[in-house]
């Protein structure tokens, strides 16, 4: 059974503006930070070396592309170049 409630969610954040699009991921960082300050203070290291990897992956997802680079047309471009023998 499909989640109808996420897919609707998916669809309606495709459609908000970049400024909105932030917002509403800082109402899910918000709380996040305050669950790593718990860790910290309960002194779970192993919870936390296992949360640093998962935000380190985050990290590389968030960093943004050349916009070129980003494009599927040009990505197939590319790399078709490097397959090719010149």
């Amino acid at each position: 059974m499909t989640n109808r409630r996420r897919s609707a969610t998916t669809r309606s954040v495709r459609d908000q503006p970049p400024e909105q699009l932030l917002e509403l991921t800082q109402e899910y960082i918000r709380p996040l930070i305050v669950m790593i300050d718990e860790l910290n203070e309960a002194g779970a290291e192993d919870e936390l070396r296992v949360i640093t990897q998962q935000l380190t992956r985050l990290v590389f997802r968030a960093q943004s592309l050349p916009r070129a680079a980003s494009s599927p047309k040009n990505r197939s471009a590319r790399h078709r170049a490097a397959v090719s023998p010149s």
